[in-house]
């Protein structure tokens, strides 16, 4: 099931980006359609005849980027002056200049405004303020204007886009939109389109340049596709996401069903096992009155069928306590000397172990043995190196299985749960995720270390008996 979420995530990932790809593509058409209708405004070589600091919108205003507030102050008090300040910053040299020059009413040649800085400190360019200084000049310096002066040759032809999208298409955009006129930028300068000329475009591909939401942004263009192709991909999406959700909700539900089963089950055998066990006692208890009288090698066999049948009687009535309805009630727990369980564990499975103290400890030993013994044993199966548990009593009981491998991620152990075939057989015990589950209920926790690989159990104990 999981295999077919992932699948049907996929695809809805490669639908949301195919469909990016599509209008992308068709806003690439539109431009380069738009491109060949177009009106040209201004040629390529006519903006290269112009400094680029000029052209822009930042010319006009101080340029506090080299001069501070101060550097302003001290211009001003030297053109209402017309005297120099020695104190003043060496950076106005040519505002200074320039300034008491215009005050004095000297008139400047060609050359003093190439030779010197473009854009006077309080904003506008040198040129600016000599023409407005001198408006009948014939200096030739109509190149040296900012775009936004009447006079620069540029004016007229840009004067119908506003700075924005001046500035837009100077920094690289291929496109502005200004009011209902479209401006383009390209190889050979810059074209203007009316509404006429590029709404039959736009509505040929099926495209807006100026919708409610935007599919992507370009400059100030909100860029997305007609409404009728919208509402046909929200319906898709809407489509998509109803799948994701009925997949997952029927994961989870095959999830639950699947674990009440196995709960089933495990009552139902639980319960009919209780019928031939409480037999089997009969017949110990018969074996047992007449013991004496049975030969030898019949008695070393009834004290076998003595020991099993405790053992399933044990087994069966745990079971029934851990499947009842009742999820919060106690585990039973057994009294027993904690280096004796551990001495029986670990030679059982021939491990070393190492114990800080010995206890009398009232614990669910035999739920506990359960987990303990799951983890001895996919080390064996699953790790590398030397097996060994160690065990500390403290404040609570704390049960280290150490071995030298590495544990799987929860990722890796994802994928391979999904590439393993359902009828193959679970070699992992009853699985770490029981044992967690027994610890829970037994009060405690499991936490593992993946390198090396580590596995904790921690539970809490009475501590009125360890003595």
């Amino acid at each position: 099931m999981l295999r077919y979420l992932l699948i049907t995530y996929l695809a809805f990932f490669s639908v949301t980006s195919a469909h990016a790809q599509l209008l992308q593509d068709k806003w690439q058409t539109f431009y380069r359609q738009s491109w060949q209708i177009g009106t040209l405004a201004v040629s390529q070589q006519q903006l290269s005849q112009y400094p680029l600091d000029l052209l822009q919108d930042a010319a006009r205003y101080p340029q506090f980027s080299t001069f501070d507030w101060q550097d302003i102050v001290d211009l001003s008090a030297i053109k209402a002056a017309c005297k120099d300040n020695a104190l003043r910053n060496a950076r106005l040299n040519d505002a200074v200049a320039f300034e008491l020059a215009m005050c004095q009413k000297t008139p400047l040649s060609a050359d003093w405004f190439i030779t010197h800085s473009l854009i006077h400190p309080a904003g506008g360019s040198f040129a600016d303020r000599y023409i407005n200084q001198f408006p009948d000049s014939t200096l030739p310096i109509s190149h040296l204007l900012t775009i936004t002066h009447p006079h620069h040759p540029l004016h007229k032809a840009l004067e119908a886009l506003s700075p924005q999208g001046r500035d837009a298409l100077l920094h690289g955009y291929r496109a502005w939109k200004e009011q209902d006129t479209l401006w383009l930028s390209g190889n050979t300068g810059w074209k203007r389109l009316s509404r006429k000329q590029w709404q039959p475009l736009a509505q040929s591909l099926d495209i807006t340049l100026q919708g409610e939401e935007c599919a992507f942004r370009y400059s100030n263009l909100c860029i997305s596709e007609q409404p009728q192709h919208l509402i046909a991909q929200r319906v898709l999406l809407a489509l998509l996401c109803l799948i994701l959700t009925a997949a997952l909700c029927r994961l989870l539900y095959l999830k639950r069903r699947q674990n009440t089963e196995k709960q089933f089950i495990l009552q139902l055998l639980t319960h009919e096992l209780r019928t031939p066990i409480t037999s089997l006692g009969l017949t110990v208890e018969m074996f047992r009155h007449h013991y004496a009288a049975l030969p030898d090698a019949t008695q070393d066999a009834v004290w076998r069928l003595v020991a099993d049948y405790q053992r399933l009687s044990q087994l069966t009535e745990n079971s029934k306590l851990f499947l009842s309805a009742d999820a919060s009630a106690p585990l039973p727990k057994q009294s027993a000397s904690l280096e004796d369980w551990l001495q029986f564990i670990c030679e059982k499975h021939n491990v070393s172990y190492s114990l800080n103290h010995d206890a009398m400890l009232s614990l669910p030993f035999y739920w506990l043995s359960i987990c303990l013994d799951n983890l001895i044993k996919n080390a064996k199966q699953h790790g590398q190196g030397t097996i060994s548990v160690f065990v500390v009593v403290d404040t609570t009981l704390t049960i280290h299985v150490d071995d030298e491998g590495q544990f799987p991620s929860r990722l890796s152990r994802l994928f391979r749960r999904m590439k393993q075939p359902a009828n193959t057989p679970n070699n992992m015990g009853i699985g770490l995720g029981i044992v967690n589950h027994l610890m829970k209920q037994m009060g405690g926790t499991l936490s593992i270390q993946r390198c090396p690989t580590r596995c904790t159990l921690e539970l809490p104990y009475d501590h009125t008996i360890t003595d």
